[in-house]
């Protein structure tokens, strides 16, 4: 038996884009089709196992290329199965299933959007509005380092907290100005204290020129203090049943 790589799912009377390259030895990549459902594979190399950089890459750059052609249904990384039981064990038994995401999500494409405070001018914020860290933080400066060590420490504390509580609300605002140019919206919480908001939005293609312009609309508005990334348009990771 050999095994089969499947990038993700598509209309059986959906085209692929030319010239996609798979992470396999042949870098062929194809579709196999059962019913009204398509699933995107390629062969899988055999001498090593998966799981590279380069491998999650290329699963990547054939999802996303593949988005800007058609409406697909990505498979998590990696995705192996063996041939045989491509249509007997994924696309038979789980067509309805499948067929009924592709729809929900059909004409959609996914954009995440990172926002990211600019550090030093939020310090410089926090320092103007609260009187309590703006002493302490000058009683800290005029005293030596040994000496100011347990103040130090309540500082940083008072600075952390101030910091969440301006990030609760910064990271709402955010949302809520995009949320009408989606439709639906996705949150992860950072893991980086500077980081506002991860949010993924599942955007209409026909929205998208709306949707960009309220992000650099709010770029413009942010631009002193924080940093935005904007990835898309992306395969919908993020709006898929985890069942």
């Amino acid at each position: 038996m050999s095994a089969t790589y499947v990038y993700g799912l598509i209309a059986a009377d959906a085209d692929l884009p030319e010239d996609l390259a798979g992470l396999g030895p042949s870098g062929s990549v194809s579709t196999v089709a059962h019913g009204k459902l398509a699933a995107i594979v390629s062969d899988v190399p055999l001498d090593r196992p998966l799981g590279t950089r380069d491998d999650l890459l290329a699963h990547e750059r054939v999802v996303d290329s593949v988005v800007n052609h058609t409406t697909v249904l990505p498979m998590r990384f990696p995705a192996v199965i063996e041939e045989d039981g491509l249509v007997e064990e994924l696309l038979e038994p789980h067509q309805e299933h499948f067929l009924a995401i592709l729809d929900r999500l059909d004409g959609k494409v996914q954009y995440t959007l990172r926002a990211r405070y600019e550090q030093d001018v939020l310090l410089q914020e926090i320092l103007e509005e609260d009187e309590q860290i703006r002493q302490l933080h000058e009683q800290v400066r005029e005293l030596p380092e040994d000496a100011a060590y347990y103040d130090r420490v309540k500082l940083g504390e008072l600075i952390v907290r101030a910091l969440e509580k301006r990030r609760e609300v910064d990271a709402v605002d955010i949302v809520e100005r995009l949320e009408p140019f989606a439709a639906d919206v996705s949150t992860t919480t950072p893991s980086q204290p500077e980081d506002v908001v991860i949010a993924a939005f599942l955007v209409d293609r026909d929205a998208v020129p709306a949707f960009d312009e309220a992000v650099e609309e709010l770029g413009r508005d942010t631009h002193e203090w924080l940093r935005l990334r904007l990835l898309g348009p992306l395969a919908p990771y993020d709006f898929i049943p985890q069942e």
